[in-house]
C-alpha cells in the first residue's frame, strides 16, 4: 500500500467536536478548535451533557434518492437514545436504544427487512405518514440525526418532508466522525466500524438494524475519542463513569440469530436402503460366486485362519486363562 501523508491521518472533525459537546466531555477543546458551533440544545440540570435525542436513522431502497418514484420500496430504521437516560440507573441496557423499522409495501427487499429486524416487528406505513411517525417518537424533544454515510438519507428526507433534517439540531455523519478516534485516512464501513469496538451486529442492510448500530458505533466513538486525551478532565470519576456507561450500553446483548454451516435434520424418518436393480444384482450375485472360487483355491482352509486348526495354541489360550497372549 502506498504511503500517505500524515497530514490526511486523523482529521478533526467538526463531528467530533459536537459529539464531545453533546455528551460533555473534552469540553476544553471546543474553544481551541477551528470550529466554531452553535450550543446544542440545553444541558441536563446538573451536568454537562445536552438534554438531546440522538436519533439514529437509515434509509435502504432499490431505487435512487433524489426522487421518491411511485411503487417505489423503501425501508426506513430509526433508533433513539435519550441523554436523560446517562443521568438514570438504568435497569436493562438493552433498552437504552430504541430501535424501529419501517416499510412501504410487501415487496421482496421489504419482506427481507421485515424477516431481517432484530428489534420486534415493522411497521407497515404509507410514506406519507413517515413524518407523523418521526414526530411522535421524537415528542417534540431537541435531537440530532445519526447516521453512517447520512447524505443519501438527508436526500431521502428532503424529498419526503424537508422538516425532519431542517428541525434537527445537529446532522452527525459516524463516517466522518470516526477518523480522528481511530486516526484513520480513510473511510471505515459500518461493518468495520463495528469489527473494530467489537460490537456484536448482524442482519445488516436491514434499515432498522443499520441504524440500530450506527448509533451504537457512535457511542463508542465518543468513548474512544474521551479516552485518547490525557487531559485531566477526562480522567476525573464523573467522565470515567460516562464512558463506562456508554460502553456498556454500545456492547449490551442483542439477540441475533445462530447460523451453522449444515442445517439441523428436520425429519427423523429413518434411510432406507437403496434397492438394486436387476442388472447390480446379477453383477453382485457374479462377484459372489467369484470369490467362493478364488477361496477354494487358496492353499490352506478357511477354519486354519481361524485358528481352529491349530491345537497347540488354542490349548495355550486356556492355560492362559483364555485369551490370547
Amino acid at each position: 500500500m502506498a504511503s500517505v501523508p500524515g497530514q490526511h491521518i486523523g482529521i478533526l472533525r467538526e463531528e467530533n467536536i459536537a459529539l464531545r459537546q453533546i455528551l460533555g466531555y473534552r469540553l476544553g477543546t471546543l474553544t481551541s478548535s477551528p470550529y466554531r458551533l452553535p450550543s446544542i440544545g440545553q444541558s441536563l440540570p446538573g451536568t454537562c451533557i445536552k438534554d438531546i435525542l440522538l436519533v439514529g436513522v437509515d434509509v435502504d431502497t432499490g431505487g435512487g434518492y433524489e426522487v421518491i418514484s411511485e411503487g417505489q420500496s423503501f425501508h426506513i430504521g430509526i433508533s433513539i437514545f435519550d441523554t436523560r437516560s446517562l443521568t438514570k440507573q438504568l435497569q436493562d441496557l438493552s433498552d437504552a436504544v430504541k430501535s424501529y423499522q419501517f416499510i412501504n409495501n410487501n415487496s421482496k427487499p421489504c419482506r427481507w427487512a421485515a424477516k431481517s429486524f432484530l428489534f420486534g416487528e415493522s411497521n407497515l406505513i404509507e410514506l406519507a405518514d413517515l413524518p407523523a411517525s418521526f414526530s411522535l417518537l421524537t415528542q417534540g424533544r431537541d435531537y440530532v440525526l445519526v447516521a453512517h454515510g447520512i447524505d443519501a438519507d438527508i436526500k431521502f428526507f428532503n424529498n419526503l418532508n424537508p422538516e425532519i433534517a431542517n428541525g434537527a439540531c445537529y446532522i452527525l455523519d459516524t463516517v466522518k466522525a470516526a477518523q480522528y478516534p481511530l486516526q484513520l485516512y480513510y473511510r471505515y464501513s459500518l461493518e468495520s466500524l463495528l469489527d473494530e469496538f467489537n460490537i456484536c451486529y448482524a442482519k445488516l442492510h436491514a434499515a432498522g438494524n443499520d441504524a440500530h448500530f450506527a448509533l451504537k458505533a457512535l457511542l463508542m466513538i465518543a468513548v474512544r475519542d474521551g479516552q485518547m486525551a490525557s487531559a485531566p478532565e477526562t480522567t476525573t470519576p464523573i467522565h470515567q463513569d460516562l464512558f463506562r456507561i456508554l460502553d456498556a450500553i454500545a456492547h449490551a446483548p442483542v439477540a441475533t440469530p445462530i447460523w451453522t454451516e449444515i442445517p439441523p435434520t428436520t425429519s427423523h424418518t429413518p434411510q432406507t436402503k437403496p434397492k438394486l436393480g436387476i442388472y447390480a444384482k446379477r453383477r453382485l450375485r457374479a462377484a459372489v460366486k467369484a470369490a467362493r472360487r478364488a477361496s477354494q483355491e487358496l492353499p490352506y482352509h478357511t477354519d486354519e485362519l481361524n485358528g481352529q486348526g491349530d491345537h497347540d495354541g488354542e490349548n495355550q489360550y486356556k492355560t492362559a486363562g483364555g485369551l490370547p497372549p
